[in-house]
């Protein structure tokens, strides 16, 4: 008798709440590096503005998130293998939207800058003016087309296995500017003691937007555009607003 009663009352509870019984959790990739301030890891989790809107959105929407800690460029394999549902705070290109859903709305916008040594003699950042200069950034990275633009513009494109090896690359002269974004990279910098070395090339080159990126498995187009209907809603809330506040968006 014990037994049944258990087994009714295990039997009424998936009745009546079915969405915690089957709730959907979506699995996203996230870079094993730090991108500080917009994800940084901390005791093996993901922490910052990307991952908090990101997972502000799914919650929204009535499912839960896990995410998977991995090099960018397994990133992008695993979205593109449909391995995971999605990839964080990627930007759109038109390689990437072959095997990827973009949401209409992005979770954020960041710059997309050049940086240079201290000593050097560049002072813009017209990329007509650069012709014939290289820049630097980590494989699997794209600012929206921006680096293509470069290329189109007469630079040449370097690159480098890494944040670091990056930097390395311009403070050691192997290449004359780096392209990146504002805060991680001058985060990155005083990290390695060389914040006195480096410089931006002013203006920003262009604001960029970071999306989360949906695999392109069946069903993910729908559950894309219920992301972004979600992430919409989601940034009218007070939760999101204290994001903001938090990091200074």
């Amino acid at each position: 008798m014990r037994r049944l009663r258990i087994a009714a009352t295990i039997v009424a509870i998936g009745i009546a709440f079915p969405v915690l019984a089957f709730a959907e959790t979506i699995f996203v990739a996230v870079e094993d590096k730090d991108y500080t301030p917009y994800y940084v890891w901390i005791d093996g989790q993901p922490k910052g503005p990307c991952v908090e809107i990101a997972a502000g959105a799914i919650r929204h929407m009535g499912a839960e998130v896990e995410f998977v800690r991995m090099p960018w460029t397994r990133v992008l394999k695993f979205v593109k293998t449909q391995r995971v549902d999605a990839g964080l705070c990627g930007t759109k290109t038109d390689e990437r939207e072959d095997f990827s859903h973009y949401p209409d709305e992005p979770l954020l916008n960041y710059d997309a800058t050049l940086f240079v040594r201290m000593d050097s003699g560049l002072t813009i950042s017209d990329p007509e003016a650069l012709t014939g200069k290289t820049f630097a950034l980590v494989k699997g990275y794209s600012y929206g087309g921006i680096d293509d633009g470069l290329e189109r513009a007469g630079m040449t494109r370097v690159e480098a296995t890494g944040r670091e090896s990056m930097i390395k690359l311009l403070t050691l002269g192997r290449v004359e500017t780096v392209l990146d974004t504002t805060l991680p990279f001058l985060a990155d910098a005083r990290r390695l003691g060389i914040e006195d070395q480096v410089r931006p090339l002013l203006p920003s080159l262009a604001e960029t937007p970071g999306y989360l990126f949906f695999s392109r498995k069946p069903g993910h187009e729908a559950l894309s555009n219920r992301f972004s209907e979600a992430l919409t809603e989601f940034k009218t809330t007070p939760k999101y607003l204290a994001i903001k506040q938090r990091y200074g968006l």
